[in-house]
């Protein structure tokens, strides 16, 4: 299937995926809050759940390489991610939806991971080609913020699980339409030992300092919305303050290939890193202005897309052709699963109901400060493991 027939259908699976994240990271922390928990058992609940991502991109991973069915292996934990989700309609205590929302995100964790492979494998590996097929996630992150801050005003929190669940069978749907992108095989490689990952200075570096950064990230991911609606925003203008980051998010997606060409990835990380400090400051010490805060809203653009991408382009350089489905499952894992986990337990522990929203933020700050420093141990070249 060529490109231009392939497009769509991949633009359109993006848009769906994360479509489904603009409806649940925003308004998670609202939807709990409304269900009468304290942010020690918001931050537990976002911690628990994110831990799921530790392990099941692995064993996702590992499915998708014994069957040679990536797309299978997306269209099944689609499914199962909607069933886990039934449960959130049902308001019956703490563990009843702890378990509900770690099903969920287990499941959840079947499909980024090998789209991610799958997109870079048809596109042959084109950065500029990937980073604008990419930013429709992007898009369809801010139309469902946008229309999520407005459900929020007219219904609620409760409005999160019918709107996720809709959203969801959407992404079903989608991923049912998608071309069969099966992984290339490269005969020429061996796997991967234990060893030889553990021994490859330069891959623990870089997801150490990814991992800081997502931790740094927790705070903005978990309790932005409970903070804003703190500081007087409505629901509207909210959702309107994510929507600048991720307006911001998808023009730096869309130029993220021509940013990257011919620079270090030490350069281009250390910079977002860096930007990322200075944004958590300004939303602690500036977030009741409207303008500084939307302004910190703007540096997402480096924080996230530009750093995502360059995340991306390592594990696809550093990880030999048939061992990349491993390197994604082991970047999400660490970075998305652990560092979430870590973050969003740090931050409920910090956050004390609101008390603490500024010095969470600061010490955010420290986490990005840190994963700059880091990040410029890394040398200029990457050599692959071998």
């Amino acid at each position: 299937m060529t490109l231009l027939a392939a497009r769509p259908a991949l633009v359109l699976a993006y848009f769906t995926y994360f479509g489904v994240l603009g409806i649940f990271v925003p308004y998670l922390g609202l939807f709990l809050d409304g269900r009468g928990f304290d942010s020690r058992q918001i931050g537990l609940l976002l911690a628990m759940v994110t831990a799921t991502r530790i392990i099941g991109p692995a064993i996702w991973a590992g499915l998708a390489d014994r069957s040679n069915k990536p797309l299978r292996v997306m269209q099944l934990g689609a499914m199962l991610a909607c069933i886990g989700w039934l449960g959130s309609f049902v308001d019956a205590g703490f563990w009843w939806l702890l378990l509900a929302l770690a099903l969920f995100s287990f499941f959840w964790t079947a499909i980024l991971p090998q789209l991610e492979v799958s997109t870079f494998l048809f596109l042959n590996n084109n950065t500029e080609q990937y980073s604008r097929v990419r930013s429709a996630g992007s898009v369809g992150y801010i139309v469902l913020v946008m229309l999520g801050g407005w459900l929020y005003q007219q219904y609620g929190s409760e409005f999160m699980p019918a709107a996720a669940l809709a959203f969801l069978l959407l992404l079903v749907f989608c991923l049912f339409n998608l071309p069969a992108i099966a992984p290339l095989q490269d005969s020429g490689s061996a796997s991967l030992s234990y060893r030889q990952l553990a021994s490859h200075k330069i891959l623990w570096i870089f997801l150490g300092a990814a991992l800081l950064l997502q931790i740094s990230f927790a705070p903005f991911y978990g309790f932005f919305t409970l903070y804003s609606r703190d500081l007087g925003y409505s629901g509207s203008q909210t959702g309107l303050l994510i929507g600048v980051a991720i307006a911001a998010e998808i023009v730096a997606f869309y130029y993220a290939g021509r940013i990257m060409r011919n620079r270090s990835y030490r350069l281009l990380l250390s910079i977002c890193y860096g930007l990322t400090a200075v944004r958590w400051l300004m939303v602690a010490f500036l977030g009741h202005s409207g303008w500084w805060l939307a302004l910190s809203m703007l540096l997402h653009a480096g924080s996230f897309a530009i750093a995502h991408s360059c995340a991306m382009q390592f594990i696809q350089q550093i990880f030999p052709t048939s061992q990349r489905g491993r390197g994604q499952a082991i970047y999400a894992g660490i970075i998305f699963g652990g560092g979430g986990a870590i973050g969003a337990y740090l931050s409920g522990l910090s956050w004390q109901n609101g008390a603490g929203a500024a010095n969470t933020f600061v010490l955010a700050a420290g986490f990005a400060l840190l994963a700059t420093l880091l990040v410029l141990a890394l040398p200029k070249k990457i050599a692959s493991i071998s």
